[in-house]
């Protein structure tokens, strides 16, 4: 039996990675149709990046994610798409690859 007290931290944790999954998908979709405000919304998922994620087990991953936006928002914004969407293909997998593992815990 799992305690009340940590199956709301997991609860937590899997809602506030699946918020950011759900803009990084979005970013990701904004990439490949050249949409306009594709920047504003790598800035969304650059937003939910911020402070520290519920219990802050999940810091290792969020710095990494960090990162990777970063550095894809950096290259979108200069016209290099290739290694931008790869940036943001990496940070989806990992956050998905997290989620999956957190669902076997």
């Amino acid at each position: 039996m799992v305690p009340v007290k940590q199956r709301m931290d997991k609860a937590m944790r899997t809602a506030h990675l699946l918020r950011i999954n759900s803009y990084m998908d979005i970013a990701i979709i904004s990439m490949w149709t050249a949409s306009p405000r594709a920047d504003v919304i790598i800035g969304m998922v650059e937003a939910s990046l911020k402070g520290k994620g519920p219990g802050g087990e999940d810091e290792e991953l969020l710095e990494k994610l960090r990162d990777l936006v970063r550095e894809g928002r950096e290259h979108h914004r200069e016209g290099n798409f290739p290694p931008a969407m790869a940036r943001m293909r990496v940070a989806h997998d990992k956050i998905a690859l997290h989620l999956i593992q957190l669902a076997g815990e």
